[in-house]
């Protein structure tokens, strides 16, 4: 994965455009670019790919490297790794790319095992999404305490963003009505994917939360939609202005990733890099 695009990551769950360092300061700072770079691995190579990557991170951690990121694997849909960071601008997104690629360090790592990609994907491709805080809902997410997100992938028609936009609102004021306990937060793709694409993000700390969702959203919610009239008007405002849904699970891979000294804090067990061993040969 290109590691030289990413910065640190700080939280993907949050009301607020994004959210804390698993929620270490009492005012969050703003992050509205998000860096996801996406690979594809071929068929048969995942133990392998993801060997390389554990190396690689490996890697960089002992080069002391000054950014991290978050590294997830799809349990559903295509094969997938994704590897994803927060800025607060562009600016601050190309400053830290420049000085990544300055490094000559780093700039030898990443290039040593960028050069091995070919072996194990059949695509990489860096999306950049921006932050839609008007349109998320909830607390900040605790990630160090996180396993899983759930993501979904809309496709919106186009000339239909400001319709589908709309029907968020809709939904996050009924979510704010009935005082839900979960969170989300959406982002709509700026560069790299379709226009018209946007991903809203669930961080889970268990599996079993999902199967709380249809309770979550209950009489409560559905009330606060408009009842039955409600909840028909966002389904024809769906069929109207979007194209696909798709939702997937993503389960945290901490090896892969170079996470924040707080949360190895919070959870070394987790968290803390743990020793390659090395198979000897026969």
């Amino acid at each position: 994965m290109k590691k030289t695009t990413l910065a640190l990551l700080v939280s993907l769950g949050g009301a607020i455009p994004i959210a804390l360092l698993a929620q270490a300061t009492a005012a969050p700072p703003t992050y509205n670019v998000l860096t996801v770079y996406r690979e594809t691995v071929k068929p048969g190579k995942s133990d392998a790919h993801d060997a390389h990557e554990i190396a690689w991170a490996g890697a960089l951690a002992a080069a002391k490297n000054p950014s991290g990121f978050l590294a997830v694997s799809a349990m559903t849909g295509p094969a997938e790794n994704w590897y994803i960071a927060p800025y607060a601008t562009w600016a601050d997104y190309e400053k830290t790319r420049t000085a990544n690629n300055a490094n000559p360090a780093l700039a030898a790592i990443n290039k040593r095992f960028d050069g091995m990609e070919g072996d194990y994907l059949t695509d990489g491709r860096m999306m950049i999404l921006t932050a839609m805080s008007d349109l998320s809902y909830g607390a900040p997410a605790d990630l160090a305490a996180s396993r899983y997100f759930s993501v979904t992938r809309i496709t919106v028609r186009p000339g239909h963003t400001a319709e589908y936009e709309d029907s968020r609102k809709t939904i996050k004021a009924a979510h704010e009505s009935a005082k839900l306990k979960d969170s989300y937060s959406l982002w709509r793709v700026a560069s790299g994917a379709p226009v018209g694409t946007y991903y809203q993000f669930v961080a889970r700390k268990a599996l079993g939360e999902l199967d709380e969702a249809a309770a979550i959203h209950g009489a409560a919610y559905q009330a606060a939609l408009g009842g039955a009239e409600g909840q028909k008007k966002l389904d024809a405002i769906a069929a109207s202005a979007i194209i696909s849904s798709e939702v997937d699970v993503f389960a945290f891979a901490p090896q892969q990733s170079i996470p924040p000294a707080e949360w190895v804090t919070a959870d070394p067990k987790f968290w803390a890099r743990k020793p390659v061993i090395v198979k000897k040969s026969q």
